[in-house]
């Protein structure tokens, strides 16, 4: 390659309120963060690879989870600032922050908007609250509506939500019912995606009863057409977007671009002029990370 792909960064929040029984992401439950000690430790792990991007600007920046919504946003400002001062960063950088109804306020998405982040994704997952309760989530339909209008009134004009089909005992139409209401709130970007039992998860060791294959290939295909027709058009697998605003850092991915990584268990992905692919990652644990 005599040219490198585009540069992006992963960091990684490890903590949630509450582990879905669905989720085999790197996540653990906490009542008590440790958001001092977790700065200082991503600052320390940022100066550590700021080598590694080898003079290329960053091109988008992803903080994922667990819920990256549990950390104020003062910690995203001086974290920012410190990337920033580290890493050489493009003028329109897409700088995305994962966010959970039940663990977010206005107050919050104000600071988030001031310290740079300039899109959210908002776990919705559904909108139903027999199938919310089923999948573990703490929050209701009106507080993922609230979250929505809560993230515009704070300036964001680039929101994702997640939604999920295929779930515990779901009929085709409360599945459409979903992706209807979540249509309603006119999202930039739509990722809608199935319901997929993953190992070492509470799903796999108690099975949740979905509908049969052939009927979530009927449901998907009758939720393309009606997201064609609201004008979302399809950039990946499971995402949607209008307007052109495609998750440029999830792209990246796809598109087999680089990312460094930061945070617990995070991975990233280098390549060289020659070549070469180097993939990495950082300890898993958040307290083998802190220490």
């Amino acid at each position: 390659m005599l040219t490198p792909p585009p540069l992006a960064l992963y960091v990684h929040i490890p903590w949630c309120v509450r582990k879905c029984p669905y989720c085999d992401f790197n996540s653990h439950e906490t009542d008590a963060l440790p958001e001092q000690a977790y700065l200082d430790a991503l600052i320390d792990d940022l100066k550590q690879d700021a080598s590694l991007a080898q003079g290329r600007a960053i091109e988008s920046i992803f903080f994922g989870g667990g819920t990256p919504s549990l950390m104020s946003g003062d910690f995203y400002r001086q974290l920012l600032n410190a990337i920033g001062d580290e890493l050489d960063l493009t003028t329109d950088a897409e700088i995305t922050l994962e966010a959970n109804p039940g663990a977010v306020e206005q107050q919050r998405f104000d600071d988030y908007r001031a310290a740079g982040i300039n899109r959210l994704s908002i776990g919705v997952q559904s909108f139903d609250p027999d199938k919310l309760a089923a999948l573990g989530r703490i929050h209701d339909a009106d507080e993922a509506r609230n979250a929505v209008a809560s993230a515009r009134q704070a300036g964001f004009d680039n929101i994702n939500l997640d939604l999920m089909h295929g779930l515990p005992d779901q009929t085709p139409e409360q599945a459409l019912v979903d992706l209807e209401q979540a249509i309603d709130l006119a999202p930039t970007h739509l990722s809608w995606y199935e319901l997929t039992i993953e190992p070492n998860t509470a799903f796999w060791s108690h099975p949740p009863t979905q509908p049969d294959p052939d009927q979530m290939a009927d449901t998907e295909a009758a939720g393309f057409h009606r997201l064609d027709r609201a004008g979302y058009q399809r950039c990946e697998i499971s995402a949607f977007s209008r307007d052109n605003q495609r998750c440029r850092h999830n792209l990246n991915y796809w598109e087999f671009g680089d990312y460094l990584a930061l945070g617990a268990g995070a991975h990233g992905k280098l390549s060289s002029t020659d070549g070469e692919i180097i993939r990495y990652h950082k300890t898993r644990q958040p307290g083998d990370y802190l220490s």
